[in-house]
This record gives structure tokens, C-alpha cells and sequence, in this order.
């Protein structure tokens, strides 16, 4: 019998490069994204606020695209950054956390129900070709892509997108919780590989969910007090 690793076994052996060598490869990843006909396609696009996916958010926004940023710990839920409103100086800067205050919108529920976010994009520790992806353990990804998907604001058949700092970091096996997000395709240096045509969104499970998150992170706060 093969012994599988767990979550944090394959965290151990699977740590972010340093910072850089992810300076040397973000623009490799950007561009691969570029390539794919669903990037191209897709008019609205959520990208977590990581180093490796910098370069990636930026070419969003030069790409025409509208881009939503989650806020720092979801505490203050998700941005919308539009094309082509950020002075070119300033692009690096704008997809930042920083650059969020100046320059993102923070929406509300209502704004979030009119999108339609055909591709989400979150940087893994690790991946599997079965579509499982591996976080930092934190579960934010996770979580934003379950809310945006609870109030409304994904595509039917959209695809998440997990993206690696180096081919290495695809695996044989990650064990899978029910309230993770499977994905539908590989983006690393090397490439992209197309796994799924879209990807499985889980609802929020929220006996799961510490209470402390709970008041930390609006939209939890108000899907459950709306009863949603």
C-alpha cells in the first residue's frame, strides 16, 4: 500500500521559491496565461494578490479586462480594478494591496451579483492532475471562490486556474477536503495544462467555519445574517 502525504507533509517539501527567483519566472507565468484561449476569452477575471501572479494582474488590466482582487483576509470582502484607469507608472503598484485603496472599488453584494468571472486564478504550494491544489492552509482562496460563487458572481463552466512557481510542484496525490475548489487547469513557467473544461464550486460550509472567521470577514457576516 502507497502512503499518500497529507496537506502538510507536502507543504514541508513544497515552499514558495525565494522572492527572486519568482522575479525571474512571474512573467513566464503571465505570459502562458496569455496563451490560453479561455484568458483570452474571459471579460472578467479574479486573481489572488500573490507575488508570483503580479505580473499576471497587470497584463489583466493592459488585456482590457476587469479585475477582481479579494481584500486583505477577506475582511472587507472583494475590489474591482478597471482597465486602463491606473496610470501606466502606477500598474505595479495598483495591483497591490496598496494600490487597492487607491485605486480599487470595494463592491458590494449587490455589485458582485451582476458578475460573471469566467477564470479565477490562486497561486499553489502544489497541484495534482486530478485538479486538486494545495494553499498556503488558510483556506482564503478557498473561501473567496465559495463566496463569489454563493452570491452570484461566476460564470456558468468557469475555470480555476492553479498556478505554480516551478513544474516540480505537480504531484502524484493531495488529499481533498470537501469544501476545496478543484481545478480545471495548471499554469506554471514551463506552460499551461488544460485539465477539466471548468471547475466544481463547492458551496460554504459553514459549521467548518471558526466563528471568529465569521465576524473577521464580511460577506460571511452578512450571507449569514441575511440567511443566505
Amino acid at each position: 500500500m502507497v502512503n499518500l502525504l497529507s496537506k502538510n507533509e507536502i507543504r514541508a517539501v513544497s515552499l514558495p521559491m525565494p522572492e527572486e527567483r519568482i522575479f525571474a519566472v512571474q512573467g513566464k507565468v503571465a505570459e502562458n496565461l496569455r496563451r490560453s484561449e479561455s484568458y483570452r476569452q474571459c471579460r472578467q477575471i479574479f486573481i489572488d494578490p500573490s507575488l508570483l501572479l503580479r505580473q499576471a494582474r497587470v497584463n489583466a488590466l493592459l488585456d482590457g479586462k476587469d479585475l477582481i482582487m479579494p481584500g486583505a483576509g477577506l475582511k472587507e470582502g472583494f475590489y474591482l480594478l478597471k482597465p486602463f484607469q491606473i496610470p501606466f507608472k502606477n500598474l505595479v503598484m495598483g495591483v497591490t494591496y496598496t494600490g487597492l485603496d487607491r485605486y480599487g472599488r470595494r463592491l458590494s453584494a449587490a455589485d458582485i451579483s451582476t458578475l460573471d468571472i469566467s477564470l479565477l486564478l490562486g497561486e499553489s504550494f502544489a497541484v495534482d492532475r486530478q485538479g486538486c491544489r494545495l494553499g498556503d492552509g488558510l483556506g482564503f482562496f478557498d473561501l473567496a471562490v465559495a463566496l463569489l460563487g454563493e452570491m452570484g458572481g461566476l460564470a456558468a463552466g468557469c475555470q480555476v486556474v492553479a498556478a505554480i512557481d516551478d513544474p516540480a510542484k505537480v504531484v502524484e496525490n493531495i488529499p481533498q477536503e470537501p469544501w476545496d475548489v478543484k481545478c480545471a487547469k495548471i499554469l506554471g513557467p514551463d506552460g499551461i495544462e488544460e485539465l477539466f473544461d471548468s471547475s466544481a464550486v463547492p458551496g460554504i460550509f459553514w459549521d467548518d467555519i471558526p466563528p471568529e472567521r465569521i465576524k473577521r470577514i464580511s460577506p460571511l457576516r452578512r450571507l449569514l445574517t441575511n440567511g443566505q
